[in-house]
């Protein structure tokens, strides 16, 4: 699971992958919050990222141990990354990184992990509707725009998405 350039090298933090648990919401909400902020401010004005913020905070604590599945990664303990996933539609609903470690692999190995997941639950596809900033991020992953541009309503504001997805391989046993 772990991006061999940059998670493994040696004295690197150690990187682990867990379902996430209703005391990890309030973490999440915050990792979230910075996520945004920082990798959206290019793309999306302060009331777009609110209102995708605030989508998130409405739901997260139900979706968190309702039918969809959370992981959270851990560096050295500490909360770095939350993914989910609803296995029933393969809708990837949610992939962030805090702030302070992105682009050094985290997001990469928990898309893979999440990806795993979905191979052995039978799904084909993962598809999402992918911000504007994470587009490039999801296209060296493999996936491809679907359809035209959309736009999600959230909070009462328009914020424009790219839907996505990939195919998934299937799993060889």
């Amino acid at each position: 699971m772990r991006d061999r350039r940059q998670l493994s090298r040696a004295g690197a933090p150690s990187l682990s992958l867990r379902a996430a648990r209703f005391e990890d919401v309030p973490r999440v909400l915050e990792l979230i919050e910075g996520a945004i902020d920082h990798g959206c401010q290019h793309h999306y004005d302060r009331a777009q990222r609110r209102a995708v913020y605030l989508g998130y905070a409405s739901n997260l604590f139900v979706d968190a141990l309702g039918p969809f599945e959370t992981l959270v990664a851990e560096m050295d303990g500490r909360l770095a990354g939350v993914a989910q996933l609803d296995l029933d539609a393969g809708v990837l609903r949610a992939l962030f990184v805090d702030p302070a470690i992105q682009g050094r692999g985290l997001g990469r190995a928990l898309l893979a992990a999440v990806e795993a997941r979905a191979r052995a639950a039978g799904c084909s596809r993962m598809r999402g509707a992918m911000s504007l900033n994470a587009v490039p991020f999801y296209e060296r992953a493999g996936f491809h725009p679907r359809g035209g541009p959309a736009q999600l309503r959230s909070a009462d504001v328009r914020v424009p998405v790219v839907w996505m997805e990939k195919h998934l391989a299937p799993l060889i046993t």
